[in-house]
């Protein structure tokens, strides 16, 4: 292994594409960092586009092809400001028109001038083709580069995030901006022998873009963006010696490689990591969802087995099954010979805990946030499996520890205590019986809609009268109403009426 990676190093031109190679990955991963955040990517591809007559014009009069370029770079890039400032034409569509102008231009200068200009190494660059001068230039123009940003590192760095924040505490925002235009048209000159004016912007991007994956800090990320953008150039490198292919290319490859890598597996962005994510929440919130039906159905005095959980959340028995499996390996659940399921004490907190900030959410929608008690319940169904006890316990307290959730049901308490009311569903009380609505079931909002309607909620004393043909005669406060029998099997009541709550969310 140590002989494959010092066999190249035998050779002067590998010595200096090596150096070259490692003075590009870092310079380029710096500003790539900024323009990342700035979302200037498109622009970086403009610049590095826009050298290219400012090379062949430097060709002409004989001078460095550093000062060219660099001048027609920056100019480029002036000129997308102004397009963007006096037209109605907006920057993605103003670089586009600036870049691709300076392009043809320089092919244009190109086709004219006597003599042979190599356009394959200015375009696509041959780092293995590095000369001293070339070496001395990317290492004079890269430290200034890094000097200037670790200069005004916390300045641009404002100004990077937050350019009016930046302008009101004085920072001359101006002058940062076309700061930032400079130092990148020097970087792309500085990488032009490597990587060429094509996929430079590759360079300046990929690593910082891949660091941005796996960070949420701006220097851990520029740190990370280093790493990488060197570990590509020389891992490049190495693969252009061995492989016999282009090293500009093979650069970018790499380091569109190692994107692809953070893209799928990275620990906080990763798409891999994404799905695993939703997969264990989904879990979560199936096992949760299950607790709580085995919780209702124990109040209803109904056997909890396979069949009614999967009956109550609409999936099949096998589900239902390996649901069971997994809560009782948590020790919420206890199996029975016969099949049937019972909460543990650890389950039954668990459930009456989802149970009570369910209904918190609930209370808090209609009261605070007056939304109607016939749409509640799905979003309460949504924010109870993401609200830490804490956060529900700041509702219970802002809601003044209430009771009872808009329809009626009683809330447990913090330690789980249910103090469930003696009551029954409407269709099976006594015709001709005063009684008292103590509760409505909330997961039918056709049913809430209609009682709301009508004017019943918890607390309405009412008195079943006979009817007839699937309809349920009541009598309320002196009128008669009649509901269908779906409906008043939703209702649930109390023969003895107690104080009233008043009707919520009617």
């Amino acid at each position: 292994m140590t002989a494959w990676l010092l066999a190249p190093l035998a050779y002067e031109f590998m010595q200096r594409a090596l150096l070259t190679s490692v003075l590009v990955g870092v310079i380029c991963a710096v500003m790539g960092s900024y323009l990342i955040v700035k979302r200037w990517a498109l622009l970086g591809d403009a610049i590095s586009h826009a050298v290219l007559p400012g090379v062949v014009i430097a060709y002409i009069l004989g001078i460095p092809y550093f000062a060219g370029a660099v001048v027609t770079g920056l100019a480029t890039a002036l000129g997308i400001g102004y397009v963007e400032r006096n037209t109605r034409i907006k920057s993605d569509a103003a670089m586009g028109i600036m870049f691709i102008g300076a392009f043809a231009m320089g092919l244009a200068l190109i086709s004219r001038v006597p003599g042979h200009i190599d356009v394959h190494h200015i375009l696509f660059g041959n780092v293995l083709g590095v000369r001293d001068g070339d070496l001395w230039l990317a290492a004079a123009t890269g430290g200034l580069v890094l000097a200037v940003v670790a200069l005004l590192y916390k300045e641009l760095l404002m100004w990077s995030f937050d350019p009016t924040a930046a302008q009101v505490s004085g920072l001359p925002v101006r002058a940062l901006h076309y700061l930032m235009m400079l130092l990148l048209s020097v970087t792309i000159v500085a990488s032009m022998q490597a990587v060429g004016i094509v996929l430079v912007v590759a360079m300046l991007v990929t690593p910082a873009s891949t660091a941005f994956l796996m960070t949420r800090r701006f220097n851990a990320m520029m740190g990370l963006a280093v790493v990488l953008g060197v570990a590509a150039s020389v891992t490049g490198l190495y693969l252009s010696y061995y492989a016999n292919v282009a090293s500009g290319a093979a650069m970018v490859l790499v380091s569109t490689a190692m994107f692809m890598l953070a893209m799928l597996f990275s620990p906080q962005e990763g798409l891999v990591w994404q799905a695993l994510q939703r997969r264990r929440r989904a879990g979560r919130i199936q096992q949760e969802d299950a607790l709580k039906a085995l919780h209702e159905l124990e109040e209803r005095g109904t056997r909890a087995d396979a069949g009614a959980l999967a009956a109550s959340l609409g999936i099949e028995r096998g589900r239902a099954q390996a649901l069971l499996r997994r809560l009782r390996a948590a020790g919420l659940v206890a199996l029975a010979p016969d099949g049937s399921a019972a909460l543990t004490g650890a389950g039954l907190r668990k459930a009456r805990g989802l149970v009570r900030t369910h209904r918190l959410w609930e209370r808090f929608l209609t009261d605070a946030g007056g939304r109607p008690w016939d749409l509640v319940h799905d979003e309460a169904h949504g924010l109870e499996h993401y609200t830490p006890p804490e956060v529900a316990e700041e509702l219970a307290t802002r809601l003044g520890h209430p009771r009872h959730d808009p329809h009626g049901a009683p809330i447990p308490s913090v330690e789980g205590i249910l103090d469930a009311p003696a009551d029954r569903p409407l269709v099976e009380a006594e015709t001709g019986a005063e009684v008292r609505v103590s509760r409505v079931d909330d997961e039918n909002p056709r049913v809430l809609r209609t009682l709301a309607r009508l004017g019943i909620g918890p607390g309405t004393v009412l008195t079943p009268l006979p009817g007839g043909n699937g309809r349920v005669v009541l009598r309320v406060g002196g009128e008669e109403l009649e509901i269908d029998a779906e409906t008043a099997r939703h209702i649930r009541v109390e023969v003895r009426p107690g104080p009233a709550q008043g009707i919520s969310g009617a």
